[in-house]
């Protein structure tokens, strides 16, 4: 249980003033000076304390980087934060990297197919992790470094949570479970403890469309279908430290609601890394953008980008392919489509919507009837829909 000062400290607020947060002193903080307001974030996020999640660093520190005050890598690292890459948008529509503002469209491209369970760009993504961790790992006065040595010594535990929905992995589920395979390996070699992989499902029904909602819109829906976040006896003996893995960061909400559970719960640390930082403001301005980058190459119709990912050897079902495939708007194409489509990776699609309750919801029963005749037809299901088996 966190046992830290029950409010923030903050330049010029006296206890007098009733301020127990960033939303609540507005007033005092527009007074600062800009190096007083730089001055306060830096005080500020180095510590760690899970009651600033609800006393609105994030959006204080948004602000920072609206003014300029803070930099994209600086809004990453809010509370044991870091991105491979920073992406923004130039005056053309275009995705860009925030350091230099070279194109980066490849990587958009990427990541888009990446959502939608392209195994190969998920481990490309998987990489620029696991390397950005090597690195820190050989570096024995790094933050990574550190937190495994105090493990080691203090006989704790280090767990990696990602988050997904029921049955159906997530991208970042995938994504991580190479990340801690491979950076296990290294752990190891250092003598160092090796990642305990943790899921975090939402078990509620997952909104359909929270890529495109605003900041307070993704904040009513995580309060009403909240993911499965471990209780106190999770930390209670031994110690645990707490990674947090995402295929992106964008307003945070996901994340910081992990990350004070985690404190408030007894976790000894927390860090976070994703392989991609979205431009915050580009979000909060325009909350489509988080959309616009995961449709930037696979658009949802059943064209001949979706059949490609779907079609990858080591195919992995992921509840944004489910989506598309079940889609009403794209029923009128599916009959022609699951011919196009390798049938070890149909089976895969149709089981996995059936384990995730497709089937009782009326907008997808006739695209599974479709799917399950074809694969039934084609002898890859038996009379009654369960696959047949193929012994050696």
């Amino acid at each position: 249980m966190w046992e830290g000062p029950s409010v923030i400290t903050m330049p010029d607020m006296s206890s007098d003033n009733g301020v127990t947060g960033f939303e609540d002193g507005l007033e005092v903080l527009d007074s600062l000076t800009q190096s007083g307001k730089r001055s306060l974030f830096d005080a500020t996020r180095s510590k760690q304390d899970p009651r600033l999640v609800k006393q609105g660093f994030r959006s204080f520190s948004a602000g920072l980087l609206a003014q300029d005050l803070i930099r994209l890598d600086d809004y990453a690292g809010l509370f044991g934060g870091q991105a491979v890459y920073h992406l923004t948008k130039d005056t053309n529509g275009q995705f860009v990297h925030a350091s230099n503002r070279e194109n980066a469209q490849a990587i958009a491209r990427r990541y888009s197919r990446a959502k939608y369970g392209s195994v190969s760009d998920i481990r490309f993504f998987a990489d620029m992790v696991i390397r950005v961790l090597s690195r820190a790992l050989d570096d024995v006065r790094s933050d990574w470094r550190t937190m495994f040595e105090t493990a080691k010594t203090d006989g704790d535990q280090v767990v990696m949570m990602t988050t997904g929905w029921r049955n159906v992995p997530s991208t970042a589920n995938v994504m991580f479970d190479i990340v801690v395979e491979q950076v296990n390996i290294k752990l190891a070699y250092l003598g160092l403890p090796t990642i305990i992989n943790v899921k975090l499902p939402r078990i509620a029904p997952p909104c359909e469309n929270y890529a495109s909602l605003s900041f307070e819109e993704r904040e009513r829906v995580s309060a009403a279908q909240d993911h499965v976040l471990p209780a106190g006896n999770f930390y209670s003996w031994p110690g645990v430290h707490v990674i947090f893995g995402d295929d992106v960061l964008v307003t945070g909400a996901t994340a910081d609601k992990v990350y004070a559970a985690a404190l408030l719960h007894g976790a000894k640390s927390f860090k976070a890394i994703y392989p991609v930082l979205l431009d915050p403001l580009l979000a909060l301005s325009t909350p489509a953008t988080e959309e616009i980058l995961n449709t930037t190459e696979v658009t949802g119709q059943l064209d001949a980008t979706f059949a490609a990912v779907v079609a990858e050897n080591d195919y992995v079902p992921i509840l944004r392919s489910l989506r598309v495939l079940l889609d009403e708007a794209n029923r009128p194409a599916l009959a022609g489509f699951v011919t196009t489509v390798p049938l070890r990776s149909l089976l895969k699609l149709y089981v996995s919507a059936l384990n995730n309750e497709f089937l009782s919801d009326h907008r997808c029963i006739a695209s599974l009837t479709i799917i399950k005749h074809h694969l039934v037809m084609v002898g890859v299901l038996d009379e009654h829909g369960y696959p047949c088996r193929r012994d050696a």
